[in-house]
């Protein structure tokens, strides 16, 4: 049995998904943290890690212990929000830090573009071809983008951990490491 996690971090769809692959079972759960709900950037961000926690002790309850976990990598090339964005990823790395163990709660960083090419065989797939391609590879309906995109990371995630995919997942997800000290020297 190996449980998966796929996050997809925004402000306003914070996504997760966590899988079973030996199961096939997955649970999912979507949360927005707009702005004018809290009084400063450090309370949205506070909120954010204590819901993360939360949903992972969820899926625990429900999948068992998770193994492996995928977070989206952030847009190359982004004008505006990367601040914002940059304290969004940390909080979610801190709170996996918190309620994971070694080394699960070092996040696999999966490029939009691998990830796209990972799910449709395009790098450059829209969010309705991301959501039709959830759907043709897995037989998984979402009529959120986001929770699609968390999907296809739990199950890149699997394939990554378990080293069983086709030949063009696997040189999809090549070159993938978990986010950790060893990776990561900045």
């Amino acid at each position: 049995m190996t449980v998966c996690l796929g996050i997809d971090q925004s402000y306003s769809g914070l996504a997760m998904v966590a899988y079973d692959s030996a199961t096939g079972r997955h649970t999912d759960h979507l949360d927005a943290f707009p702005a004018d709900r809290y009084a400063t950037q450090s309370d949205r961000l506070d909120a954010v890690q204590a819901r993360v926690g939360l949903n992972v002790g969820h899926f625990e309850k429900v999948l068992g212990p998770i193994d492996v976990v995928a977070m989206e990598g952030y847009a190359a090339g982004a004008k505006f929000g990367r601040e914002l964005a940059g304290e969004l990823g940390g909080a979610i790395k801190l709170a996996l830090l918190d309620v994971l163990k070694q080394p699960a709660c070092y996040p696999l960083i999966i490029a939009p573009t691998k990830l796209k090419k990972y799910c449709t065989g395009r790098g450059t797939a829209s969010k309705a071809e991301m959501l039709l391609g959830v759907y043709k590879k897995w037989g998984v309906t979402y009529s959120d983008d986001n929770l699609a995109d968390a999907h296809s990371l739990a199950r890149a995630a699997g394939t990554w951990f378990t080293k069983t995919g086709t030949e063009a997942e696997m040189e999809s997800l090549k070159d993938l490491k978990r986010f950790t000290k060893d990776t990561h020297n900045a």
